[in-house]
């Protein structure tokens, strides 16, 4: 029996959708937000009208609404998972700057050494050098002759940790939110 083209369409976008989910966790691997992917395509279908006759239009915008402030949401998790996470063992300024700066240049280069999966491994190392880095640079700024060389550096190591664990716990939701997602379009292809 022949489908609509509405059904058709529908059968489309969800397909779509999944494909786009499936390029986003790839995204997200090197350090980029590819968790707005499937909000920004359903944003598009939305703000053109596709979708057939029987496509009921609000739905859609909850869909949209839903994608898209879920995405915010897993970017700004990210964001302060990491910055409270140097926060909880007092990190300084620089620490913090450091260990974003770290986390984004780490995963440029994670990426040129070994496509795809090398970036997140390069965010994470360079996230934790980086809040070293710049901790450390903090440190000896404050106590320039102070002869507590092993003082700072605990305290760096232990800022760089905090900050790596909070951008994995980070990086792991926007990972989850994507899942949802993928897993949400696969239930409508199915059901």
């Amino acid at each position: 029996m022949m489908q609509s083209l509405s059904e058709q369409a529908e059968l489309f976008y969800y397909l779509f959708q999944c494909i786009l989910c499936l390029v986003s966790l790839l995204v997200i691997t090197i350090g980029l937000p590819g968790q707005l992917l499937p909000g920004l395509a359903a944003l598009g279908v939305w703000l053109l009208g596709w979708g057939g006759e029987e496509t009921d239009l609000p739905a859609v915008s909850q869909e949209v609404w839903f994608l898209l402030g879920g995405a915010a949401l897993a970017e700004l998790v990210e964001f302060v998972s990491g910055w409270f996470g140097g926060q909880s063992v007092g990190a300084t300024r620089q620490g913090l700057v450091g260990a974003m700066l770290g986390g984004f240049i780490g995963g440029i280069l994670g990426n040129l050494i070994l496509p795809i999966i090398g970036g997140i491994f390069g965010i994470l190392g360079g996230t934790f050098i980086g809040a070293y880095l710049g901790e450390k640079s903090a440190l000896e700024q404050q106590q320039p002759d102070s002869g507590t060389s092993s003082g700072n550096q605990e305290k760096a190591m232990k800022v760089g940790m905090a900050s790596l664990i909070g951008r994995i716990l980070g990086l792991m939701a926007k990972l989850a939110f994507t899942l949802v997602c993928l897993f949400y379009f696969i239930g409508q292809l199915i059901f």
